[in-house]
């Protein structure tokens, strides 16, 4: 499916809940913890899955909020592992619920997860999320390694003052497991423009203090480094100092039924009412056209909705 530069859009992440155990400041700086009223039913995400599969996506990642609050989490992807031309199901998800089900997702058609996490300090842990869940979450990792479900993509915000001093660490852990630490440059957007001043960390000064790192690939919106003999890489996601906007594959739905053709743009539109028109596939074609060249975050024009409300 391509959009009108080009770009070969296969990937589709859908919330399908605001819901969430945790709190993270940089997502949900108001700490709510009640979001929407209703989120998209099951049926109707297969609906809109089916619909997104004939125009040329192969990849869904469920995400939130936190998709293990669903309760027919399981159904959904089972229902979506069935839907042709989809070939490969993954999760964000904090981690916190996922080893009571994980087998069970892996069978149903689950292939990877993205696991949060931004610091290995229990404390720092706690400040950050409202939880004290780091114990869970880091065993889960080895849980994940058992079944193959490989490599864990584990996504760290970088976060001046609070985690740039464990930066080493999270390198230091590709050494001998099979993840991808991905660090991610501090987003502004909605209510967390206030909290996030002063916190923006570039991965350009990451990789200026780390030059034992060495490029190895690109992948679509991340650069990927590896240190050397390690089993793991370090990617950098950096839609601030490096706009990756030129290789953007992807789009988002939110809890809502709402279709986002750029993060961090506040245009939306409403896929439920786009699948009770007579001809959906057609409007979407015609939509899908107008998902615009890049963001504007270096003009500082942020969107209004917190992370949150619009799937991470």
């Amino acid at each position: 499916m391509l959009d009108s530069y080009k770009r070969n859009i296969d990937y589709l992440r859908i919330s399908i809940t605001e819901d969430c155990n945790f709190r993270c400041k940089y997502c949900n700086p108001n700490g709510e913890l009640n979001y929407s009223k209703k989120s998209i039913s099951k049926d109707e995400i297969i609906e809109i899955v089916k619909l997104f599969s004939e125009l040329g996506v192969k990849k869904v990642r469920l995400t939130g909020g936190e998709p293990l609050l669903r309760s027919d989490l399981i159904e959904i992807i089972r229902d979506i592992k069935k839907i042709k031309n989809i070939e490969e199901i993954t999760m964000t998800t904090n981690g916190l619920l996922l080893n009571k089900n994980l087998l069970e997702l892996k069978n149903a058609g689950l292939n990877r997860v993205n696991l949060s996490l931004d610091t290995f300090n229990k404390s720092k842990f706690k400040e950050i999320t409202g939880v004290d869940g780091l114990d869970k979450v880091l065993e889960v990792i080895g849980e994940l390694e058992l079944l193959e479900m490989v490599p864990i993509k584990i996504n760290c915000v970088l976060i001046n003052k609070f985690n740039n001093d464990e930066i080493k660490n999270f390198i230091n852990f590709t050494r001998d497991k099979k993840v991808q630490i991905r660090f991610i440059e501090l987003m502004s957007m909605g209510d967390n423009i206030e909290w996030g001043k002063e916190k923006y960390l570039s991965a350009e000064e990451v990789l200026e203090k780390h030059k034992d790192l060495k490029l190895y690939k690109e992948e679509n919106v991340a650069k990927i480094y590896k240190l050397p003999n390690s089993k793991g890489e370090v990617g950098f996601i950096s839609p601030n100092s490096n706009k990756f906007c030129s290789s953007c594959n992807r789009i988002r739905i939110t809890s809502e039924g709402k279709l986002k053709l750029c993060l961090h743009s506040d245009i939306e539109y409403d896929l439920l009412k786009i699948l009770k028109s007579k001809n959906p596939l057609t409007e979407l074609k015609n939509i899908m056209l107008t998902k615009p060249k890049e963001h504007k975050l270096g003009e500082e024009k942020y969107i209004k909705k917190n992370m949150v409300k619009i799937g991470g």
